[in-house]
């Protein structure tokens, strides 16, 4: 007669209770320094691009609107994309980054996944040509009193 491999095993553990979670009826605890899913303060975001060049998985995007004596800047997070390192909270120098404990992001949208937010930047006023012209024409002659004099 053949033995049956691990028929003794699988009649011990048939009566033993689980030994997983009853998740979700039970929420998971979370460890300290867990790097969930990624909150964006667009209030406090200067557009400084700063998140986009240290993301090696090239998951943040920033789309800019010209208007008007300012810029509409949209980020845009791809959690799919996303390897939860947390470079982009480290790097960001107004901390407008922030990685959840959040670790349950399944959806059938992809909507939900993607992480948005538009701020108002607005721009640095435009020189006024005559002062230009006045600063420079002083200059030249500030120049020519200096080499007379040398003289």
């Amino acid at each position: 007669m053949a033995k049956i491999p691990y028929a003794k095993e699988a009649l011990k553990n048939l009566f033993k209770s689980p030994v997983t979670k009853k998740y979700p009826q039970v929420a998971a605890e979370i460890p300290e320094g867990y790097r969930g899913k990624i909150k964006f303060d667009a209030d406090t975001c200067v557009g400084c691009g700063m998140c986009i060049r240290v993301c090696a998985a090239g998951s943040i995007e920033k789309k800019i609107v010209p208007k008007e004596g300012a810029q509409d800047i949209t980020m845009t997070f791809d959690m799919g994309s996303c390897t939860f390192c947390g470079l982009c909270s480290d790097f960001c120098p107004k901390k407008s980054i922030e990685l959840t404990k959040e670790y349950s992001m399944i959806t059938g949208a992809g909507e939900r996944i993607i992480i948005s937010g538009t701020f108002e930047k607005k721009l640095p006023p435009k020189p006024d040509p005559a002062k230009i012209a006045a600063a420079k024409a002083a200059a030249a002659a500030k120049k020519a009193a200096t080499e007379a004099e040398n003289k």
